[in-house]
């Protein structure tokens, strides 16, 4: 079983939106909202953990609850890809794209719906152009899925590293920075045993001669652009035994 970390407080949290909802006839939006209703249904059932849920028309934001481990994330998130996926070949005129984030941090039920850090961050990195980008990129890819440094590192050693990368999401807009992986197309990774050997790590790229780091929560213009820079800054030569 995979332990929890962090704050008492700190719950895990999963967003999930409908690309181009917007773009959808009205009548469209109504059957949209009918078919995405059933796949979250579903997914959560899967899931067989506790949540609460907060629709929001064409996607919703839940918190697990205080007990629930990280692999019920994955659990979900791999029920959703493939409801998704049926659910597309059967209706293709409707296909429906999703994007999904999840990350733990402080979390809780509120008068209008759910406060805290840990929400506010989740929701930033589903609408962040790092994630759209992807669906962009990969035009048969049908759910996009970013899981948030912290989170990742909590499944670490069961998510197979490899079908994810890592990327630093900048949101100058929201005033928002901060680490993500992005899980790289097609079905989501089963969670593996201790002794899996899909788990070892692949070989580092080639490390460059000077790096340039952002600290989670600092912004920059550009290097230039010093004056405009908040938060931590490393420049400096690598540590060739990594940085993960």
């Amino acid at each position: 079983m995979i332990g929890r970390r962090g704050d008492p407080g700190d719950r895990l949290c999963v967003a999930v939106d409908l690309e181009g909802y917007s773009r959808r006839s009205d009548a469209g939006q109504e059957r949209a909202q009918e078919a995405l209703a059933g796949l979250l249904d579903a997914a959560w059932r899967a899931a067989r953990t506790e949540a609460l849920r907060q629709p929001n028309g064409d996607g919703e934001v839940a918190l697990l609850g205080p007990a629930a481990e990280p692999g019920a994330v994955v659990a979900m998130l791999q029920a959703l890809g493939a409801g998704l996926e049926a659910l597309n070949r059967s209706t293709p005129r409707e296909r429906l794209r999703l994007r999904a984030a999840a990350h733990r941090g402080p979390g809780r039920p509120a008068r209008n719906g759910f406060a805290g850090s840990g929400v506010v961050r989740t929701c930033r990195l589903l609408g962040s152009r790092a994630l759209r980008a992807e669906l962009v990129r990969r035009p048969g890819t049908d759910l996009a899925v970013a899981l948030s440094d912290p989170l990742f590192t909590e499944l670490s050693g069961v998510l197979p590293v490899q079908d994810f990368r890592r990327v630093l999401v900048l949101e100058p807009a929201k005033v928002f920075s901060g680490h993500a992986w992005l899980h790289t197309g097609g079905p989501l990774p089963a969670l593996l045993d201790a002794a899996g050997s899909a788990g070892v790590r692949p070989e580092e790229p080639d490390v460059p001669d000077m790096r340039i780091e952002i600290a989670d929560g600092g912004q920059a213009g550009s290097v230039v652009q010093a004056r405009e820079l908040h938060g931590g800054l490393t420049i400096g030569l690598p540590d060739r035994r990594g940085d993960r």
